[in-house]
C-alpha cells in the first residue's frame, strides 16, 4: 500500500504514505483515473497501476532537468532512471556509487546511513520530499 502512495506522490498527489487505503488514497488515484482517461473507480487495479508506473518512468521537460558535469556516462548520455527506487540497504552497486558521486561522497557501492544522510541534504536543499530514498523525483534532479 505504501509502494501505490508513494508513487501517487511522485506522480504530484497530495497525500500521506500511512499503508491504509482510506479517502485520501481513494482521491488521488480516482484523480489519477480521471487524468490519464481510465475507468474512474477508485481502484488501483492492474490498468491504473501499469499506467501509473508507465507515467512514473517517463521523462517529462518538467522533470529532466539539462545535462549536468555529473550527469553524464561516457560524455554524452543523460543517465536514466532505473525504473526502481534505491534506498538504505539497496544491493544495486553500480547506481549506488553512482549516487554517490553525484552527492560528492565515497563512492563504495553500499547504501548505508551516511549514504541516506547525504541523500536526506541533497532533498532538503533540493526542496524535494526529505525521505533518504532515490526515487524518480531525487534521480532526475540529481541526473
Amino acid at each position: 500500500m505504501r509502494d501505490l502512495q508513494n508513487k501517487l506522490k511522485r506522480a504530484g498527489y497530495t497525500l500521506v504514505a500511512d499503508g491504509v487505503y482510506g479517502p485520501n488514497t481513494e482521491n488521488a488515484v480516482r484523480a489519477f483515473q480521471r487524468k490519464y482517461n481510465l475507468t474512474v473507480d477508485g481502484i488501483a487495479g492492474p490498468n491504473t497501476l501499469n499506467k501509473l508506473n508507465a507515467v512514473l518512468t517517463q521523462p517529462t521537460k518538467s522533470t529532466q532537468p539539462a545535462p549536468s558535469k555529473s550527469s553524464i556516462s561516457n560524455g554524452s548520455a543523460v543517465v536514466p532512471y532505473p525504473g526502481y527506487v534505491i534506498k538504505r540497504g539497496s544491493k544495486d552497486r553500480a547506481n549506488v556509487s553512482r549516487i554517490q558521486r553525484a552527492l560528492n561522497i565515497s563512492a563504495d557501492g553500499n547504501f548505508g546511513p551516511q549514504t541516506e544522510s547525504a541523500v536526506k541534504a541533497y532533498q532538503k536543499r533540493k526542496g524535494l520530499a526529505i525521505d533518504g530514498i532515490v526515487g524518480q523525483a531525487t534521480w532526475n534532479t540529481l541526473f
